[in-house]
């Protein structure tokens, strides 16, 4: 035998069993076991720079300096200061980003309706 090669007949066993764990992860359904989140999930913003925004609006929502911006492409479209710390937390916990949709504008306001993703 070379050198190494009793090694690998010796933990060929063991990678096939984490293999199988992994596997049995994968096919192991989630959907109705775990709890539902009491997180609420909507901030209220308000619009930057006269952009003007719709319900249904995809944004891209970035936590900065404390507080949550919203983005449509480069453009900076709506910022929300002093937001819940478990939805800061939430963000933060996903490299700082997350998908937002626009659910409400309120243009005598100059505000919107932000849901996370």
């Amino acid at each position: 035998m070379t050198m190494g090669a009793d090694f690998i007949e010796k933990a060929a066993p063991s990678f096939k069993k984490s293999w199988d764990r992994g596997r049995v992860a994968l096919a192991t359904s989630t959907l109705f076991t775990s709890e539902p989140s009491r997180l609420v999930r909507t901030v209220a913003a308000d619009v930057v720079g006269g952009a003007r925004l719709h319900a249904g609006d995809v944004l891209v929502v970035q936590a900065e300096g404390g507080g949550l911006t919203a983005r449509r492409g480069n453009a900076v479209v709506a910022r929300a200061e002093g937001c819940r710390p478990e939805l800061m937390a939430a963000v933060e916990a996903s490299c700082g980003i997350a998908k937002g949709t626009v659910e409400q504008v309120h243009d005598l306001a100059g505000a919107v309706e932000i849901s996370l993703c």
